[in-house]
This record gives C-alpha cells, structure tokens and sequence, in this order.
C-alpha cells in the first residue's frame, strides 16, 4: 500500500544517477532527512528525530535532480511513499521509508534559486533561460 505525500527535507548525500541497461532511463537515488521543530512545555524550541527516506526519480526529472541538487540542499518532494522490510543477518527486521518521486523542487525558505526551462529538442544540450519578474511586466 502507498500514500501520496509531500514533505521538505535536506538532502544527505549528492543525488546519484544511473541509467538502466535495458532502455537507458535515468534514474536518481536520493536520501532526504526530514524533521520539524516544535516547542516544548516550556516554551524552548527543540527539533524532532529525523526520519530518513529514500527516495527515487526517473527519466528527465531524475536527470533534472542530478544536475540541480547538491548534498545540504533543502527540498520539497511530493509522490507516493512505501515501506520496504527485511531481516538483516542478526534476525532484526528492518523498515526502510521508500519515496516514489513524482515533483521534487527547491525550498525557497532558506535559499533562492533562477529556473531554468530545458528545451523540449534537447534536453541536455541546450537550456532556455526564463526572463527575470520584472521583464514580464
């Protein structure tokens, strides 16, 4: 069973690209560590224990991640999350949190960024640059 969700997060490593040998896809691994902050009874700030997901995109999006995104970087992801289960050898079942990646962005809270549209000829070879807010007008 999955559960669509969106959550914000930094991300704990560089994103890792690979390409399928069958068809050549890409496909970008992901870790994000996500935790929120909250008052306490007394009124100090103090932050929840992370939780880790894993997190994988595929195709332009995976090759957009990979390109864009950097260990650090704060992200909001949205798409569908799943547990994966195993026994590790000492007998203990482990629970990894699995994200299905369907939109991955920068969190603006924190950081700023300029988009940049990739060309629908070529996506990798030529990028077309969005004009500035004010030349919109």
């Amino acid at each position: 069973m999955s559960t669509t969700i969106t959550t914000e997060g930094n991300l704990t490593h560089d994103p890792d690209v690979r390409f399928t040998k069958l068809t050549g896809q890409a496909v970008c691994n992901l870790t994000l560590a996500v935790s929120s902050r909250r008052k306490n009874m007394d009124g100090d700030y103090v932050d929840t224990p992370p939780v880790f997901y894993n997190a994988t995109c595929w195709g332009a999006l995976a090759e957009h991640a990979a390109e864009s995104l950097r260990k650090g970087d704060r992200v909001l992801i949205h798409g569908t999350t799943y547990d994966e289960d195993w026994t590790d050898r000492e007998g203990n079942t482990r629970i990894k949190h699995v994200l299905q990646v369907q939109a991955i962005g920068a969190s603006l809270r924190y950081a700023t960024t300029r988009i940049t549209r990739a060309s629908k000829t070529d996506e990798q070879a030529e990028r077309v640059q969005l004009p500035e807010p004010a030349q919109l007008a």
